[in-house]
């Protein structure tokens, strides 16, 4: 029996009350998903898309603790072509519709394969080099979604828009500090990280991990929310509390980024962080977590790295 796929507009979601904020939150979702090159996709058959990713459970929506940060990961690999070489972007705002938080998630995949493809080509010789299918073909991709949390869901599906990222844009798009493209901006390079002694359990509902024996990617955001204090979890699935509002936030303005890069160096390993900016904090300006595992470990290595606030 096909499952019941639940889909929300905030039109919908409005006629069930008229909230004081409501008409500035439609106007930003509209700016959001209208932008250029973007395509509004439909969201019913993007969430059974997604759904496809869990594990079932019965009569209860097996996604209902995933936050926006896991949706957004599992959706972009649930509705693209695998590839082996990626790396990962993802842009958090989010806007308070009385006291319920609409997300604002930006998730993009560059396909880093082609340029690793030519780097082992000029060192090894292209006749000494795999084809192009052994490193991974497809486009540079972005999708955004807005999410809220209702009926049971942590981040229930309200839009969805994709595009395609041309190559000389991509070559020209920051991701955490680094050039999107870039092979020599490894996270090592972007931050003076301090070693912290971070332990993280959480179950999840999607598999855990890849054929390859790496963790997915939703996987890596959801051990970073709770390391980072925006998600609770111990030993079960992770509770999405959310990032604090910034103050300094402008409409759906991005505030929170995670980067995720899978298989980018010569060892099979998935090195990722998150970073948290416009603090409510006297302090601190910026803050980051970053975790590091290499495939078929099981040790996961931490970091932090803050940015004091300039007085």
């Amino acid at each position: 029996m096909k499952r019941p796929v639940f889909a929300w507009t905030l039109a919908t979601l409005c006629a069930f009350s008229l909230p004081s904020h409501a008409d500035e939150v439609d106007d930003a979702i509209g700016v959001f998903m209208n932008e250029d090159g973007f395509e509004r996709q439909d969201v019913q058959a993007v969430d059974a898309r997604l759904l496809g990713q869990f594990k079932e459970t019965g009569a209860m929506r097996p996604d209902g603790a995933a936050s926006p940060l896991e949706k957004a990961l599992l959706l972009i690999d649930a509705m693209e072509p695998p590839l082996v070489r990626t790396r990962y972007m993802v842009r958090y705002g989010q806007m308070q519709q009385e006291d319920t938080p609409v997300s604002f998630v930006t998730v993009e995949r560059y396909n880093l394969g082609p340029a690793i493809r030519t780097m082992v080509a000029q060192d090894y010789g292209e006749e000494n080099t795999a084809g192009p299918e052994e490193f991974g073909v497809g486009p540079h991709v972005e999708w955004r979604i807005v999410t809220m949390p209702l009926m049971g869901q942590s981040a229930a599906l309200l839009e969805v828009a994709r595009r395609e990222i041309p190559e000389k844009e991509a070559g020209s798009v920051d991701c955490a500090g680094r050039g999107c493209l870039s092979l020599d901006g490894s996270l090592d390079t972007v931050r003076e990280w301090s070693e912290a002694p971070l332990s993280v359990n959480i179950a999840t509902a999607y598999s855990r991990t890849n054929e390859a024996g790496s963790p997915v990617p939703a996987l890596v955001a959801a051990e970073l929310a709770v390391a980072s204090g925006i998600a609770t979890g111990d030993g079960g699935e992770p509770y999405w509390t959310g990032p604090e509002q910034p103050e300094a936030a402008r409409d759906s303005e991005p505030f929170l980024f995670v980067t995720v890069d899978f298989d980018l160096g010569q060892d099979t390993n998935v090195d990722a962080a998150l970073g948290q900016t416009l603090l409510n904090d006297d302090s601190l300006a910026e803050t980051w977590i970053r975790r590091n595992q290499f495939a078929g470990a099981e040790d996961v290595y931490w970091f932090t790295f803050n940015t004091e606030r300039t007085r």
